[in-house]
């Protein structure tokens, strides 16, 4: 089966270009890929038999839609492939400490078309840089990241300036487990300030904002080029699993380290969907041309109209080792247009999470991890 449309979908060089061609490559492309899922997924073929669905109903944007869907919880369950064993590259988990697990198995193709992806979607933004850069990573060090999708997205983000020197704040204990020592952290800011290179920070928003409130309590505040930045991820959640207003973080950022808060962005996304949605200035987190998204009525599951609040529906084309091209999320959101950053196309308006249940993620990583 052919993946043409596909290949040309991820060989684009603007990331939020959308237009009537850019449109209906992404249909041709989620199409093929529908297909492609039906032909080689088991579980993917029966979910579309129950909806009555073939890859052929999709000839408009409108009807991207309608690809049925896995729900997110189904790749905690089952080993969920569409591509012989033999054939994966690459295995990445969500990122909790403890419960199940998420789990998505990418072959080479998938896994260098999400890197791609990646790297054309902060490229869009404006956000690489040939200037050297320290970075503090509020993640995982690549000696015991393990699978980790999260620990792994962490470090593609810092390759998009040159690195002076990186530090990675969680490292391996005495006891072979992950550790957080909030005193290297703060350490690490003061000796990369005292170089005058420019800073990124990236990583778990739990973990820098600690580090900040700490650093505001001993009266220790730096001053970093104007254009440093700082890129979280995995919800806006402290390590107690308050939520944290962004103008109450912006504002601790801008006074401990003086970086701008149109230069903090963060990032929604999850191990089983894969797409990056990257904040602009104006804290929306916007659709690349590789990606749909739409907010369904929880009970009805029907399109919900912009605006208004439902289940995030997230689709995509670029994996094709895993029937999770189209998947439905545990989390809230809305979905609105026309931002005034000048970006064209859709954004995404996150609201909350859906459920009685805490799915296990950064925060819940985050209290097991800070001792303070």
């Amino acid at each position: 089966m052919t993946e043409a449309a596909t290949n040309r979908l991820f060989a684009l060089e603007q990331a939020f270009d959308v237009s009537e061609e850019s449109r209906a490559l992404f249909v041709h492309s989620m199409r093929e890929m529908a297909a492609f899922h039906m032909e080689r997924s088991e579980v993917y073929r029966g979910v579309c038999r129950q909806y009555g669905f073939s890859a052929d109903q999709i000839r408009t944007h409108g009807d991207v839609i309608t690809i049925p869907h896995l729900f997110v919880t189904a790749f905690k369950e089952r080993r969920l492939v569409s591509l012989p064993d033999d054939d994966i590259f690459m295995t990445f988990t969500s990122s909790g400490t403890q419960g199940q697990k998420s789990q998505i198995n990418l072959d080479r193709i998938s896994f260098d078309r999400q890197a791609g992806m990646r790297e054309l979607l902060v490229r869009s933004l404006g956000l690489t840089s040939g200037a050297k850069a320290n970075y503090l990573v509020f993640s995982y060090a690549p000696d015991i990241a393990d699978q980790r999708g999260a620990a792994h997205t962490f470090n593609v983000y810092t390759s998009f300036a040159p690195a002076a020197e990186k530090y990675f704040a969680l490292q391996q204990g005495a006891g072979g487990e992950p550790e957080f020592d909030l005193e290297r952290a703060i350490d690490a800011l003061v000796r990369f300030a005292r170089t005058g290179l420019p800073l990124r920070v990236v990583g778990f928003l739990a973990f820098s904002f600690v580090t900040l409130q700490e650093m505001k309590k001993r009266g220790l505040r730096l001053e970093f080029p104007l254009e440093s930045l700082l890129i979280t991820g995995g919800g806006w959640k402290s390590h107690k699993g308050e939520t944290v207003a962004f103008e109450q973080y912006a504002g601790l950022v801008h006074e401990i380290l003086g970086i701008r808060p149109e230069r903090i962005r963060d990032f929604y996304g999850m191990v089983e969907h894969g797409v990056p949605y990257m904040s602009c200035g104006e804290r929306h987190y916007h659709v690349p041309v590789f990606a749909n998204v739409a907010a369904l009525d929880p009970g009805t599951l029907q399109v919900m109209p912009r605006g208004e609040t439902g289940l995030l529906k997230l689709q995509t084309s670029y994996i094709r080792s895993a029937p999770a091209i189209s998947v439905l999320s545990t989390d809230l959101g809305a979905i609105g247009t026309s931002c005034a950053c000048g970006i064209p196309g859709d954004y995404i308006i996150l609201r909350g999470r859906a459920g009685v249940t805490k799915h296990a993620g950064c925060a819940i990583s985050a209290s097991q991890l800070i001792k303070l």
